[in-house]
């Protein structure tokens, strides 16, 4: 009898460690997508960066915004911009889109660009007065891409329309 309960025994263990197993692979395989998940998230939040050559002189350091909720967030938040620093909008199509400084903390000098040239430029936009309503921005003309660097910039480099603008990525 003793035999018996030895082997009755030894099939119980090994239906619980068989169950055990597959546990053991239940759990590997949601901590490996968690891990994926976590992943992606955190590839997705990483700012695109790059530079702007402007008339093959001028080069800016630029965070490149290209999805909706990277245009959305812009530069809202941000305390500030190095000298030769800025943020890329890049559209899929050419319109005249209307931009706001909603959250900003400095002042910016927008240039608009459409085809690889500078087709209109706005400078000194000022920081939001809190309490009052954010006022909007907009091109003269469409375009296809925003360049947004610190107020100053525009004058301090002497840009003008039609001066050739080149996007490289790192």
């Amino acid at each position: 009898m003793r035999l018996f309960f030895k082997k009755k025994n030894l099939e119980e263990l090994k239906k619980k460690s068989s169950r055990g197993f597959s546990y053991k692979i239940a759990l590997v395989i949601v901590v490996m997508m968690a891990i994926a998940a976590i992943v992606l998230a955190v590839r997705q939040r990483v700012p695109v960066v790059g530079y702007v050559r402007i008339d093959d002189t001028i080069t800016v350091r630029v965070t490149v915004a290209s999805s909706e909720p990277a245009r959305e967030r812009g530069l809202s938040g941000r305390r500030s911009l190095a000298a030769d620093e800025g943020m890329l909008f890049i559209f899929d199509a050419s319109d005249t889109y209307h931009f706001w400084m909603k959250e900003m903390r400095f002042p910016i000098d927008v240039v608009w660009i459409m085809n690889g040239a500078i087709a209109d430029i706005t400078t000194d936009l000022p920081v939001p007065v809190a309490g009052e309503e954010f006022p909007t921005f907009a091109p003269k003309v469409p375009i296809d891409r925003v360049l947004e660097v610190p107020a100053g910039f525009a004058r301090a480099h002497g840009l003008k329309l039609g001066m050739s603008v080149q996007y490289v990525d790192n």
